[in-house]
């Protein structure tokens, strides 16, 4: 549909999937974005692809967006398609939303008369009521998707960044969380959703010695122990084992959950004996990646803590939700619940009760699921078709 749009077009210019830029970018004529814009952007007419994204400030004469824009707007047309989401502020004459795109904004006139919404009588009669007990457990354990797979939002691009650094062959990452932040969650994308090159374990018992635990890493990855008389002796088959596993483009990630746990010289010994932080050398080791509390920083030996003075984009921390990943996280609970073609999300949850859930939750994923549950129990029980916010106060 997008290509049938883009033909006959002359002076048109491409942002290609995999292209990134940073920084003012100024275009005349039209534009197709299908990568990412990161800065200050001005142009003549504009068409954001469902696979686009700018994160700035856009200034043009008409924009089409099936793809993501977040940042102000000041333009004269701008059409948000099915697919389409922006977040931020618009000043535009003319605006038109399909029924399924997201826009979480506030909107300003650039012209006396300011159309907010251009759907049509046909396409309103079409949009559905749904009865709320088709999507009531879409926020129980169980039921509701992981924070972690929402697209376009912070905890995604930290699961990204996760990927990136292994990819680069960081020998050691660390990932901290306050309780109920999403960090087992976490460790469960990382275990499950690493892609096919990677073979991960976790170390359940963080409380052991550093030889018990080489043990269950070394059984973990297939060393037959029953040979092995010395620490040294399993240390040497451990690293036959992963010269293999490199030979085949095979890579052995580590995770060790509640790392707070773990005894500062049992971890030293773990991250000596089994990666390369310490030493440099790539050699036939293993990745290990720590998550743990804001208590694990006093958990670490010196030598762990100059390595990450030096590793800063090794460490990384599990930010409260923002009010932005908040709404996207609950709407996209929503629509895994209620086909998104079915449903437009946006009336189902408001934008006022989001904001009460964030503010009362302070982005706790825990308690926005919690509180997102029980107002959308109350909604069903009182028979609304909106978890409104009189529904979360009573929650």
């Amino acid at each position: 549909m997008i290509a049938d749009r883009m033909m006959g077009k002359e002076k048109q210019s491409w942002i290609d999937h995999s292209m990134v830029i940073s920084g003012d970018v100024e275009c005349r004529g039209r534009i197709v974005v299908k990568g990412q814009i990161n800065g200050t952007f001005k142009g003549e007419d504009v068409l954001v692809a469902d696979s686009g994204h700018i994160s700035g400030t856009v200034f043009a004469n008409s924009i089409e967006c099936f793809g993501r824009i977040e940042g102000d707007i000041t333009t004269k047309t701008l059409v948000l398609r099915q697919t389409g989401c922006h977040v931020g502020t618009v000043e535009t004459g003319d605006l038109t939303i399909e029924p399924g795109a997201v826009l979480d904004c506030a909107l300003q006139s650039g012209i006396k008369k300011v159309q907010k919404y251009q759907v049509s009588k046909k396409e309103v009669k079409q949009a559905p009521v749904v009865n709320l007990s088709r999507c009531i457990c879409a926020f129980q354990e169980g039921t509701r998707p992981c924070c972690m797979d929402v697209p376009w939002s912070g905890r995604k691009e930290l699961y990204n960044n996760i990927v990136d650094l292994l990819d680069k062959d960081k020998p050691l990452i660390k990932v901290t969380g306050e309780g109920g932040s999403g960090k087992s969650l976490l460790v469960q994308k990382v275990q499950n959703s690493l892609p096919g090159n990677f073979e991960v374990f976790l170390i359940a018992d963080q409380v052991g010695a550093v030889a018990s635990l080489v043990q269950s890493v070394a059984t973990d990855i297939g060393v037959d122990t029953s040979t092995v008389s010395s620490q040294g002796e399993l240390i040497v088959e451990i690293k036959n084992v992963l010269k293999e596993k490199s030979s085949r483009g095979q890579k052995v990630v580590l995770l060790v959950d509640d790392a707070e746990l773990m005894y500062p010289a049992t971890m030293e010994g773990m991250i000596r004996l089994l990666t390369s932080a310490y030493d440099g050398n790539n050699g036939e080791v293993l990745q290990m990646i720590l998550f743990g509390s804001d208590k694990l920083e006093s958990q670490m030996v010196a030598t762990t803590v100059e390595y990450f003075e030096d590793e800063t984009n090794c460490q990384l921390y599990l930010e409260p939700l923002t009010i932005k990943d908040t709404a996207e996280y609950l709407r996209f609970c929503l629509q895994r619940a209620v086909k998104q073609t079915e449903v437009d999300c946006t009336a189902l949850l408001p934008y006022e009760s989001i904001s009460r859930i964030h503010s009362a939750s302070g982005g706790n994923v825990n308690k926005i699921n919690e509180m997102a549950d029980k107002g959308i129990q109350a909604a069903h029980a009182d028979g609304a078709t909106a978890i409104t916010p009189g529904f979360i106060e009573q929650s």
